[in-house]
């Protein structure tokens, strides 16, 4: 096992790269490269590239997670399930491990990718709320367009098999649970928000989470933005452009993101999020019963978008 550090990209497939990326421009990404065959798009980030699309038809192919070291890498590849460690020939470079989970989805783990300079936040302005005011004599005035993703924060997929992938993804990559939730017996877990583990650091609520759809699946992917106006903003402009909405604005319960979700243009459900929780590896895990509605606190609930 080793303990990685973050998500780094979601890997497509798509018929049409100019459609995917025009898309993916408005909702906030930028090119990195582009191949005949392939689109890479990043963040405002210094990651090369956290979106990959291939050409073909249209599918959510799997994910990559960063490793903190070479080594790691080389740890990983002693498993019975990974290869060996592998010079990457895809744009931004460095080594992977690739590995296939129990549902059939790629996940790489990838170290000493190439960094770019990081992309200015347009309409960055702080926040004053009733007891904490820090913006003072700044006037907040947004200009329209995307809401810029500052990273790819999580995935969420559905797999055959909860246990089996709850076992491969903890005993591959070092995943701590946030929040679970049973059906009967509270030992009969069926969901998993997973956190990375950085010890005494603060992460993300969640980075993976795997739900027992008995298809596999994608759920989301989900870029954090710069905060709620970015939300907004982001949402207007998708709007203007026609595309596909799928849930939101709302807060969430387990994880409290507010959030926006949308579909590109073939099927895949993708998310704006900002302002989620952060736990470290202290943090106790929460236990509720599967089914409970804990996915809204405000905005658009599950039951009313159906």
């Amino acid at each position: 096992m080793i303990k990685v550090t973050d998500v780094a990209y979601a890997r497509f497939r798509a018929p049409d790269l100019d459609k995917m990326e025009a898309f993916l421009k408005d909702f906030g990404l930028e090119r990195s490269a582009r191949t005949v065959n392939r689109l890479y798009m990043r963040a405002c980030g210094p990651d090369h590239h956290v979106h990959i699309t291939e050409l073909g038809e249209p599918a959510f192919l799997g994910m990559a997670f960063h490793a903190a070291s070479e080594e790691d890498l080389h740890t990983l590849s002693q498993s019975a399930a990974a290869s060996d460690v592998e010079e990457s020939d895809e744009p931004g470079g460095g080594k992977r491990v690739r590995l296939t989970d129990p549902s059939g989805f790629l996940v790489e783990a990838v170290y000493g990718m190439e960094e770019l300079p990081e992309i200015p936040v347009r309409n960055a302005f702080g926040i004053n709320t009733g007891d904490d005011a820090p913006r003072k004599g700044k006037f907040v005035r947004l200009d329209p367009g995307p809401a810029q993703c500052l990273r790819l924060g999580h995935v969420v997929i559905g797999v055959k098999d909860f246990d089996e992938s709850n076992a491969f993804y903890k005993g591959h990559f070092g995943f701590l649970d946030s929040d679970v939730c049973f059906e009967g017996d509270k030992d009969n877990i069926m969901l998993s928000f997973n956190r990375v583990d950085r010890g005494d650091e603060y992460v993300d609520h969640h980075t993976l989470l795997t739900a027992p759809t008995g298809t596999p699946e994608l759920g989301h992917i989900a870029f954090e933005v710069q905060d709620v106006n970015a939300i907004h903003v982001g949402h207007e402009h998708l709007v203007s452009k026609g595309y596909d909405h799928s849930w939101g604005i709302g807060r969430h319960i387990l994880g409290a993101q507010i959030f926006d979700y949308w579909f590109d243009p073939f099927g895949h459900r993708i998310e704006h999020w900002t302002d989620g929780d952060l736990l470290n590896a202290d943090s106790p895990t929460g236990v509720h019963p599967y089914g409970a509605r804990f996915s809204t606190q405000w905005g658009v609930t599950e039951e009313s978008r159906r």
